[in-house]
């Protein structure tokens, strides 16, 4: 039988034709506010036309090889018997800086990235916001920091409770998280090993990373040891734990993927367009008057074919794919799909909807002599770093050493009104110094080079991000166009609730706090003030070639600066800065059947 299973959805598709696809490529990366985010440049040449549709057939065909594709590939092929299919849009993982920890500058506005932007954001004056995406085997996982957090036990009694997803509270979902994980500290009654993925403490851990932990435990602020212990509450400061193996980073494509990639029933196809689900009359019954039976593709080779699924077509795009391709099969808001001509099979105003993510803004700090202090390259990351053949040698060598920093070292769950059942504040630290957009930071410093001859010239310093760990506003994601390599509209809304401006301020003071302690007497310098620099800007890749365009060269960058004390001050630099900290959920949520906004 095939049909819709899970939250991410299980529809399936089929073509007309055998015509062979123009090639495109996708351009701009969105980074601070670019109108041509999203826009893509297609290759005029013709192609000979194929007198024949091709057609293959597969027990399971799962599309998009992130997290959950990767698993399910694994899981679904374990017995042997069932033939498994999974197509993913990007390339294999074989790029050597997505497996050195701190190659993730280099990761970001990449080939590795879909570069998505959003629609001009209301409450940020127009900006729009950038939101990296992983275009390869192990999806965004292949391209983040590495943070292993699962949440709170409480954050499952919601979704169990509040939004009827039965057999998704802590009791259920536990085992499974046990079973996933291969946890470095040993079993305990929160943690697993012998599990497919790798969950490590860090292997170096900053000097300065190591003050703000005591500069926390100095202000009187709780310490927590595990956050991922769920018989304690989540507030409290630490080290971050990291999906990372023996210093390198672990992704689900390096661990399950990898595992199931020698069995005869796996097929893994990459550089594949899926355009649609087909969706055919079911005999069956039951919600929905149709099941899927396939997908049609545009092949590597630039070919359209139809793959057929004997059981299921599970979509494991993330939250802007999956919506865009259950919307492009005609499932999903009947007004938003009639207004482009797209027939509605299945009427589900849920889709694209409910889209949350961690909005966030940051405070940075140069060092005491900012130009000198790169000398010390194992406490201020900057270019100094990747060059010092210590640093190489050491991770290269003996896998440890600042190269296995995933920036993130450091950090904390904080709640900044008592009242709140879960605490709705996280802070980061990042021995690396910022502009307000870390990704305009990150695209300066790879846009100069490898590690070996980077020619960047960052000062040293360090930031402090303070990030919305529970947000209120939700955003959604609807159709720019029938093609589907047009990007969809992404409309992020965000500080459209009030309480999540809030957190990020008082977050804003809170890193303050903490920086002002005796700690940071020998790194602090500076908290950086307003100065005239590059700032939004559109970033276009044609082959491998980087290219700014300059209408939007300079732009007068806002940083809060010492003398921004008030909350209105923070609030108006929040919404001119605030940036993802990557983690865009919610477009096809789990719910009861009587939910409106469930996609089942």
């Amino acid at each position: 039988m095939v049909g819709f299973v899970g939250s991410c959805g299980s529809w399936g598709v089929g073509g007309r034709t055998g015509k062979r696809i123009e090639k495109c490529g996708r351009v701009g990366c969105g980074v601070g506010g670019s109108r041509l985010a999203g826009v893509r440049m297609v290759d005029t040449q013709s192609f000979e036309r194929t007198a024949k549709l091709q057609t293959r057939d597969f027990d399971y065909v799962i599309v998009g090889a992130g997290a959950a594709g990767c698993v399910l590939a694994n899981r679904l092929s374990e017995d042997g018997k069932k033939s498994v299919l999974l197509l993913e849009a990007g390339k294999a993982d074989d790029k050597l800086y997505i497996h050195i920890p701190l190659g993730f500058p280099y990761l970001c506005g990449s080939d590795v990235d879909w570069r998505y932007s959003s629609e001009p954001e209301d409450k940020l004056d127009g900006r729009r916001l950038y939101f990296p995406r992983g275009k390869v085997l192990g999806g965004s996982h292949a391209i983040s920091v590495m943070l292993y957090h699962r949440g709170s036990a409480r954050d499952y009694e919601v979704w169990e409770d509040d939004f009827g997803a039965d057999g998704w509270g802590p009791k259920d979902v536990l085992p499974y998280f046990k079973k996933t994980e291969d946890q470095e500290r040993g079993p305990s009654t929160f943690h697993g090993v012998g599990g497919p993925l790798r969950v490590s403490d860090l292997r170096f851990v900053n000097p300065m990373a190591t003050s703000f932990l005591k500069a926390c435990k100095k202000m009187g602020l709780k310490e927590n040891k595990d956050f991922n212990d769920w018989s304690v509450d989540q507030e409290g400061f630490g080290t971050f734990q990291v999906t990372q193996r023996d210093g390198s980073r672990e992704t689900p494509s390096t661990s399950y993927l990898r595992a199931a990639l020698g069995r005869r029933n796996v097929t893994v196809e990459t550089g594949v367009t899926v355009e649609k689900v087909e969706l055919e009359e079911s005999e069956l019954g039951g919600d929905s008057p149709y099941v899927a039976t396939g997908v049609t593709v545009i092949n590597k080779n630039g070919y359209r074919e139809q793959i057929r699924a004997r059981h299921e077509v599970i979509l494991a795009g993330g939250a802007f794919a999956s919506p865009q391709l259950l919307m492009l099969s005609g499932i999903g808001p009947a007004e938003d799909l009639q207004s482009l001509g797209i027939p509605v099979k299945v009427e589900l105003d849920g889709v694209g909807q409910n889209l949350q993510d961690h909005a966030s803004a940051l405070i940075s700090y140069s060092s005491k002599d900012p130009m000198n202090d790169k000398k010390k390259n194992r406490v201020f990351y900057s270019e100094a770093t990747g060059k010092s053949l210590r640093n190489l040698a050491q991770y290269f060598v003996l896998g440890g050493g600042p190269l296995t920093s995933n920036m993130c070292e450091a950090g904390g769950f904080f709640r900044t009104d008592p009242e709140y059942e879960s605490p709705d504040l996280q802070l980061r630290f990042v021995p690396f110094y910022s502009e307000p957009d870390p990704y305009f930071s990150m695209g300066d410093f790879a846009s100069a080079g490898n590690y070996l001859n980077n020619k960047a010239n960052r000062p040293a310093g360090f930031t402090v991000q303070s990030v919305t760990a529970r947000p209120y506003s939700t955003g959604s994601v609807s159709l720019s166009s029938t093609d589907v390599r047009q990007a969809p509209s992404i409309n992020a809304n965000w500080l459209s609730d009030d309480r999540d401006l809030k957190t990020i301020v008082e977050g804003l003071k809170t890193i303050r706090k903490i920086v002002a302690m005796p700690e940071f007497e020998d790194y602090r310098g500076d908290e950086v003030w307003p100065r005239r620099g590059i700032g939004l800007f559109s970033l276009f890749f044609v082959g491998n070639e980087a290219v700014l365009t300059p209408e939007f060269l300079y732009h007068e960058q806002a940083y809060p600066g010492g003398d921004k004390v008030s909350d209105e001050d923070l609030a108006a630099y929040v919404k001119e800065s605030c940036h993802t900290a990557n983690a865009l959920i919610g477009t096809c949520r789990m719910g009861r059947t009587s939910d409106p906004e469930a996609v089942r």
